[in-house]
């Protein structure tokens, strides 16, 4: 393909004819001079605005070549159609290059240099760990499903890869190994590429369930989150920045307390990145006085909702008391409080002095009691039935079930619970260490923490994450590492959109990608694949320009998108 080039020699511009080529035996693109036409200034001075009219003429012979091109390809695929003896009658597979989208993250990541790296410095493994990966990655964001069955589809992607299944699960334990480095490899290229605030990072605890009742160091049974109690389990927190990126993450036993998670991934925090000034927040599950304590010993700050139901009776006065309250309408009022509160560490007595901020909002008060009608409604049932009392003894309906000391026959409504409970409808706390904060900033930073939940809910309904079919440590940990690594490369794809204006989910975001797929004609005789393009829904259109990415032609060779 030809093109002018006007280039620089010791200040002087010339211009040349250029073709691009690919080298016939390293297969890599080059360049060369079909002709050299002298100074820039010379030729100008001989015809003014020469230099527009070769650019002008280079570009209609390019089209015209292309148009060429396109013509003798579709007459090929007419002539493949009306052949009698071809597989027409089979019908023709589907492909998806949506992948293409995500195959971008992936490279300005640069993970292939990553999973290269670290193949040759840390295994013997032969096979190419960056194709498994990436297959597995890219499944697990368009097609969730188990390794088995990705790999008996790996060729719905134009992308696909030679591989066996044996490989995918022995990268499973690859990843395993190099779930640290990976982590600072993507934190590392994250911060050359956006300016991330690490001040300000959003921790949570979740559940991750086995379709198995078998238990081991790392799989037991514990309080589940997703309401499994048969099946065993393992524990993750997970770390992310203002942006909802994930910057870390852990997993621990099914049966640890969500308190036990912090403290061990605060330490990973500050011996890997070094960050001596970030502030923590966390939802109230994470709230005692013991980790609290910690992070303050530690130098970091937190941002933490408070439970004022199971608060104490000055706490309750407090918040239920008119004075110092700001009242921003009648939907909204907030006041900010001195909270003071000690805690025992190794025999020794720690005081947290921080500060409260208390703010009441209607919506809120209106959901509160929603919930409250809802376990009321249950508690009367069971009260009217003493063997579904039984059945439900660990759950939250017994909440105004009250039962008689001495008699477990005696069984009856509590009013008095419901009553205590309505005075706080739509009050919430939010205990903050940093007490330069405003109270508009801790609110504005505790209300953040909406992302990591989103978070959560992404890596379990999205790119279902569980239940999980793995059954050995180390693959069960590489498969959270390949869920970690799906779930950075969907978050940065979703800030690169936001950033140019374009607000998409991540449900819109995957069924745009979705809806990019190809029919493909094999013609065996003359050994070529040919394409047609499907019709993709709006979304992925708007995706392709905002990334800069090219709109693939209406028909072509199928070998023209895989090298693009």
């Amino acid at each position: 393909m030809s093109s002018l080039q006007v280039y620089n020699s010791r200040g002087i511009k010339y211009v040349r004819i250029v073709e691009s080529y690919r080298d016939p035996v390293n297969k890599k693109p080059k360049t060369r001079v079909l002709k050299v036409l002298g100074r820039a200034d010379e030729l100008e001075a001989q015809e003014p605005g020469i230099l527009n009219r070769l650019r002008r003429e280079c570009r209609e012979s390019r089209a015209f070549n292309e148009s060429l091109k396109q013509e003798a390809i579709f007459k090929d695929i007419q002539h493949y159609l009306e052949g009698s003896d071809n597989d027409a009658a089979k019908g023709f597979p589907i492909r998806n290059y949506g992948v293409k989208v995500y195959e971008s993250i992936w490279d300005e990541l640069k993970l292939d240099y990553f999973f290269d790296y670290r193949q040759k410095r840390d295994s013997n493994l032969k096979f190419k760990v960056k194709d498994t990966t990436s297959m597995l990655v890219y499944f697990r964001l368009l097609k969730p499903a188990s390794k088995k069955k990705s790999f008996e589809q790996k060729e719905f992607f134009i992308n696909s890869k030679e591989m066996n299944l044996e490989q995918i699960y022995r990268s499973l334990s690859f990843l395993a190994n190099e779930k640290k480095s990976l982590e600072r490899h993507l934190n590392k290229q994250l911060s050359l590429k956006m300016t991330r605030n690490l001040g300000v990072a959003f921790y949570d605890v979740t559940t991750y369930y086995f379709e198995s009742v078998r238990a081991d160091e790392l799989k037991k049974f514990g309080y589940s989150k997703d309401n499994k109690v048969n099946q065993v389990q393992v524990v993750m927190g997970l770390l992310i920045d203002d942006e909802g990126i994930p910057i870390s993450y852990e997993l621990f036993p099914g049966n640890t307390n969500d308190f036990k998670t912090l403290v061990p991934v605060m330490e990973y925090l500050r011996e890997t990145y070094g960050i001596k000034k970030i502030i923590i927040t966390a939802d109230r599950g994470l709230n005692s006085k013991q980790n609290l304590a910690y992070l303050r010993s530690k130098g970091f700050d937190y941002v933490m909702a408070y439970k004022i139901r199971s608060a104490s009776k000055a706490i309750k006065n407090l918040v239920l008391g008119d004075e110092g309250y700001t009242v921003e309408s009648p939907q909204f009022k907030w006041k900010v409080c001195n909270f003071q509160n000690s805690v025992k560490i190794n025999g020794e007595k720690v005081l947290l002095d921080d500060n409260m901020v208390i703010t009441w909002s209607a919506k809120r008060a209106e959901k509160d009691r929603r919930d409250r009608e809802r376990l009321i409604e249950k508690s009367r049932r069971l009260v009217d039935s003493k063997s579904s009392l039984k059945a439900e003894m660990k759950k939250g309906g017994k909440k105004y079930v009250q039962l008689a000391i001495f008699d477990d026959d005696h069984v009856s409504f509590n009013e008095n619970q419901v009553e205590m409970d309505a005075q706080f409808d739509g009050y919430y706390g939010i205990q903050s260490s940093d007490k330069s904060l405003s109270a508009a900033q801790v609110i504005g930073i505790y209300q953040g923490l909406w992302k990591i939940e989103e978070s959560f809910r992404v890596m379990k309904s999205n790119l279902e994450a569980r239940p999980i079919f793995v059954w050995t440590e180390s693959s069960i940990r590489g498969h959270f590492v390949m869920c970690y690594l799906a779930l950075v490369i969907q978050r940065y794809l979703e800030y690169k959109l936001r950033k140019e204006k374009l607000e998409l989910s991540t449900e819109k975001i995957q069924d745009a990608l979705r809806s990019a797929n190809l029919t493909v004609i094999d013609d065996a005789k003359s050994n070529s694949s040919y394409y047609l393009k499907n019709q993709s829904n709006e979304d992925f259109s708007a995706i392709l320009s905002t990334l800069q990415l090219p709109e693939i032609l209406p028909y072509g060779k199928l070998k023209d998108i895989r090298k693009a």
